[in-house]
C-alpha cells in the first residue's frame, strides 16, 4: 500500500539521521585517536553515516522486514553482517577516495588505490563494524518486542504503574475451532501467520500498537488522542476487513477457508506497567479492557462484525461513508450501569 510505503520511507529517514549522528561520533573519535587538528574525519564520518544510514534503512524496511521476514535468526544475522560490512567498506572507500581526489588532486584510480591501502582504512573499517554489530543485534531483536518497549525499559518508563488514556480494538477470528480442526495444527498455524501478516499495512497506517496476540485474537491499542485523530482507529478495522476480502481467493486456494472476524472497540483510562521477573512485558489493567471484551461477546447476539461503545461514537468524527446504528446495551458484571453499543454500517447499506 502507498501509505505503508510512506511509513517505511519515513523509517529510512530515521535511519539516515541515526547514521549521521553515529558517523559524526565515530569520526570525531578517530580524529582524537589520530590527533588530527582538522575536522576532516568528522566530516567524512557525517557523509559515511548518511549514506550508510540510508542503505541500511532501505535494507531493513524493504528487504529484511519484507522478503526475508520468514528466515531464521541465524540466517538474518549472518546475512546482515555480510551485507552491512560490504556497505560500510564501500562507502568508507568511496568517501575517502573522494577526499583524496578533490583535496590532493589525484587521478580517479590513484585516489581509490591510495584510499584502499591507507594505513587507517582497515582499522577504521573494523571500528565501524564493531560499533555496528551492537546495532545489528538490536535490529534483530526489535521484532520480538513492541516498538518502543526496549527504550521504555532502558529509561525506566512504566516501571511504576502509570495511568494513561487508551483506545482498545479487539479482533477475534470467527469459527476458529472449526478452522483449526479442518486444517490441523501446523496448517492452522500457517493460516494465522498469513492472517496476522495481512493486517500489517492497516496497522502501520493507523499507527496502532499491537498489544497482544492471544491465540486467534489480536488486541490493538492507540493513545486516545492519536487514535481518534482522523478516525484512525475506525479506519484500521475496515482496512483490515478490506484486505481480507481482497485476499479471499488466495486463502481459499491455500487453505480452503478465509478469515472472518468480529471486533469491538472501547476507550478510557487504564493503568500500565511492566510485570514479570523471568519474562517482562508491558501490560494494561482496568475496566476498559473488560468492557471491550464484553462488547465483543455481543457481536454474535446482534449479528454484527464490529461493535463500538457509545463513548467512542461520541468521541470521534466518523468517516463520511459510515453511520452508527444503536443495537443494545451491555450489562457489566458487578456494576449497575449499562454501556450502550453501536454497530457501524456503510451509508449505502
Amino acid at each position: 500500500m502507498f501509505v505503508s510505503r510512506n511509513y517505511k520511507l519515513k523509517n529510512v529517514t530515521y535511519f539516515s539521521i541515526i547514521g549521521i549522528i553515529a558517523g559524526i561520533a565515530i569520526g570525531f573519535l578517530l580524529q582524537e585517536i589520530d590527533k588530527i587538528d582538522n575536522f576532516r574525519p568528522t566530516f567524512n564520518g557525517l557523509l559515511i553515516g548518511f549514506f550508510v544510514g540510508i542503505s541500511i534503512g532501505l535494507c531493513e524496511e524493504f528487504l529484511f522486514l519484507g522478503r526475508f521476514r520468514t528466515k531464521t535468526y541465524l540466517f538474518l544475522l549472518t546475512f546482515r553482517i555480510l551485507v552491512y560490512s560490504f556497505i560500510f567498506a564501500f562507502f568508507l572507500l568511496l568517501v575517502n577516495s573522494a577526499t583524496k581526489f578533490f583535496m590532493h588532486n589525484l587521478s580517479f584510480n590513484d585516489s581509490i588505490s591510495t584510499a584502499l591501502f591507507d594505513e587507517h582504512y582497515f582499522r577504521d573499517l573494523v571500528i565501524i563494524i564493531i560499533f555496528s554489530s551492537a546495532a545489528i543485534a538490536l535490529l534483530q531483536i526489535r521484532s520480538l518486542h513492541r516498538p518502543g518497549d526496549l527504550l521504555k525499559y532502558i529509561t525506566g518508563k512504566y516501571h511504576r504503574p502509570e495511568e494513561v488514556n487508551k483506545i482498545f480494538l479487539f479482533i477475534d477470528l470467527r469459527s476458529s475451532t472449526a478452522i483449526a480442526e479442518k486444517l490441523g495444527n501446523l496448517k492452522y498455524s500457517e493460516f494465522l501467520i498469513d492472517y496476522y501478516d495481512d493486517m500489517t499495512d492497516a496497522i502501520l497506517m493507523s499507527k496502532a500498537e499491537i498489544y497482544q496476540y492471544i491465540g486467534d485474537e489480536i488486541v490493538l491499542t492507540w493513545p486516545f488522542d492519536e487514535g481518534i485523530k482522523d478516525a484512525k482507529c475506525i479506519h484500521c478495522f475496515f482496512d483490515i476487513r478490506n484486505t481480507m476480502e481482497l485476499n479471499k481467493e488466495r486463502y481459499l486456494k491455500k487453505f480452503g477457508v478465509y478469515p472472518q472476524f468480529k471486533a469491538a472497540m472501547h476507550a478510557g483510562r487504564v493503568s500500565v506497567t511492566w510485570i514479570g521477573t523471568i519474562k517482562k512485558e508491558i501490560v494494561y489493567h482496568g475496566d476498559v479492557l473488560n468492557t471491550t471484551a464484553r462488547i465483543q461477546d455481543e457481536c454474535n447476539k446482534y449479528n454484527q462484525c464490529f461493535l463500538v461503545s457509545e463513548f467512542m461514537i461520541e468521541s470521534l468524527e466518523l468517516p463520511g461513508y459510515l453511520k452508527p446504528e444503536f443495537v443494545g446495551e451491555v450489562q457489566l458484571k458487578g456494576k449497575l450501569e449499562k454501556v450502550k453499543i453501536f454497530g457501524l454500517k456503510g451509508i449505502a447499506e
